[in-house]
Order: structure tokens, then sequence, then C-alpha cells
């Protein structure tokens, strides 16, 4: 399986179909369901699931299809989902907490924290947490071969596993020029395992303890969403064939989360402005810098793009896949609201169908 799918697009496909409005949208997310349905056998996904997020935390969601293509089992809202590159958002916004709290800085560089773990090579001592953020730190968008096959054949807990990919990638020069925008998995598992050194704890515990937990979210995990519930939908491949696998777990910072639809949606409530709990005020200062465009395109924030929409004003967006799974999240936090959506399939159909239902959403919320 190949690395994270995000890679791929920024999201250009979904923007424009959402700046297309699709006709059959709008008035239909009120009828309970069917036109989930509907958008997911005309793309044929084994199941979807989807919904409107408030700033409260509050989700409107609903679900069409099937767990496993071939057997019985209603995918449920409240089934967990695997997020792909919207991990990115969580671990962003870990860096943020981490950052308020004078952990780490957003320009505390690899070379201050990383240089004990092994050859760094030249190039890479200077590049800044937020330029790994931005994917504008030089890091390979395709991981080397070796390191690759590695992180995949490594069966050591986890920050072991990305101990070891990271100080490959630094032994060889940044393949890219710094500033430059180059979308890059490996660039966050950098930025991993510098929290992990600034805050001295795994980057799964960290984010389980110090941004999940705060915020309500209980059932998470990392890995197809079967590895913390047994019935749980599994992941299918672009010709619709089950297969439950995920990307290796030294990546975890860039794509590996599941949760519910439920359990994101108090996630995006913060980044739409919504009340932080008590333990996580310090972030209220940091949610502009991690919202702020880069001054070149493609105007990317720290695990969101940006973009300007008719319906939301400025927005925040993401899509992540796993190549087994396919998710997208649209936020408009000058309307105080969000969207949601994911289905439990990979490929080209499953971005459409993501896109479909999300415009849905957005319609009906625009319309209100």
């Amino acid at each position: 399986m190949s690395a994270v799918a995000t890679r791929r697009r920024w999201n250009a496909t979904a923007v424009a179909a959402l700046a297309g409005w699709p006709h059959w949208c709008g008035a239909q997310a009120e009828d309970g369901g069917s036109f989930l349905e509907e958008i997911r056998h005309r793309h044929g996904m084994p199941g979807m699931v989807c919904g409107v997020v408030n700033r409260d935390g509050a989700l409107r969601g609903w679900a069409a299809g099937l767990r496993r293509q071939g057997m019985e089992g209603a995918f449920n809202v409240d089934d967990c989902v695997h997020l792909g590159s919207c991990t990115k958002a969580f671990t962003a916004t870990l860096a943020a907490r981490a950052v308020g709290e004078g952990s780490i800085g957003w320009e505390t560089t690899v070379g201050e924290l990383l240089a004990n773990e092994g050859r760094v090579a030249s190039g890479w001592r200077e590049v800044t947490l937020e330029q790994l953020l931005r994917h504008r730190g030089g890091a390979p968008a395709t991981a080397p071969v070796q390191a690759w096959r590695e992180a995949w054949g490594c069966r050591r807990p986890a920050v072991e596993c990305r101990t070891i990919f990271v100080r490959s990638l630094l032994a060889e020069a940044p393949p890219e020029r710094h500033g430059e925008h180059h979308y890059s998995n490996q660039g966050y598992a950098i930025a991993g395992r510098m929290l992990e050194i600034a805050l001295g704890q795994p980057y799964e515990a960290l984010l389980g303890t110090r941004l999940l937990a705060p915020l309500g979210i209980h059932r998470a995990g990392f890995g197809p969403p079967s590895t913390t519930q047994a019935d749980a939908p599994v992941g299918h491949d672009d010709t619709g064939r089950p297969d439950d696998v995920d990307n290796p777990a030294a990546i975890a910072p860039a794509g590996t989360l599941h949760m519910p639809l439920a359990d994101w949606a108090r996630f995006v409530a913060i980044h739409l402005g919504g009340d932080l709990p008590a333990a996580l005020v310090g972030l209220r200062p940091q949610m502009a810098a991690l919202h702020r465009a880069a001054d070149g395109p493609p105007g990317e924030a720290l695990g969101w793009v940006t973009a300007r929409r008719p319906w939301g004003g400025r927005v925040l967006t993401h899509v992540g896949s796993n190549t087994r799974w396919y998710c997208v999240a649209w936020l408009a936090p000058e309307r105080g609201f969000g969207v949601v959506a994911a289905t439990n399939q990979g490929g080209d159909p499953a971005a459409r169908a993501c896109d479909e239902a999300s415009a849905a959403l957005i319609r009906r919320q625009a319309a209100d």
C-alpha cells in the first residue's frame, strides 16, 4: 500500500465540486438519510457517514450502507472512521498546546531537538517545527525506499519505529528546498518526534492525554478502527475489496487516527471558535497561528488548507485517506459550522462520494 493518499491533491477536486453546487443537493439533506444512500449507491461505496457540526460540538449525522461489503451489518453514525491525513490537524493542534505552554516554539529547530538522535545531515538543522507542519521544511513527499521498508517491517513500540524512521530521514539532506511547499507525511513524522523529545512521551500518549481526553474524546485509536471496535467497519481498496490495513505506526502523526464522527465533531468545534475546556484554554492565543495561511500558494495553514467560499467566507479544509478509507472536513468558522464525511473505501470514487455528501450538507447550511 502506498503512503497516505492525500499527497495527491490538497483537495483541488473537492474545491471544484463544492464550488459547482451539484444539482441534487440541498433540501434532500432533510430526508432522514436517503440523500446519502443515493450518493453511496451511485459511487459504489460499501458504507458512508456524514454530519454537520456547530460551535458547541453538537453533531447531526447520517449513515448509509454496510460496515463490510458482502456481509450484513449496517454502517452507523456511532461507528469509528479512519481519518487518514485529517490526523494532521490534531498533530498541529497538539503542537499549538505545547507552544502555548512554552514546551516548544514554532521556531524550534530540528537541530535543537534531534541532534542527539543520530546524524543530522546538512540542511535539516535549521528546519523549524512550523515549517514541517506547513510542508515547507524540505521533507520528501515520498519516503526513501529503505526507510519505508523498515517502517513497514518494524514490530517495536510505535515510538521506537518512529525514532528509527526519522533517524533515516535526517541522515540524508532534505530533498526539497526550504520554504517551498511539498506535501509530506514524512515532515509530520519528524514534527511528531520533536514533540516526543520536547514533552517526554510517545506521540500517541501525548495526543491522548493532552488533547483528546480534555476534549472528551475517548473512543479514538490508531490504525484500522477494528483495533478498538470488534465489529467496526473495515476498509476497502479502490476495487471494493475488503482490506483492513493501514500505514505504519512510524507516520502516525501524519495519518493513522480513527474515531467516531461525534468525537471528531468535538475537535472540529474548537476550530470553529467554540469554547475550550479548562485544560486547553492556553490554546486560544495559538488558534490564529494554526489557521494563518502561508504567504504563497497553496495557502496552507497548520494541519489545514485554507480557501474562500461564498457559503462560508474563509474556510478550512482537509482530506484524509490511507487508500482503504476516505474522509473530508470543511469548516466555516465565520458561519459557525462545519461538515465531515467519510467512507470505508479508498480511491477517486470515494473522494467524489465524500465531496457530494459534503456539498449537500453545506448547501443546506448555507440556505439556513
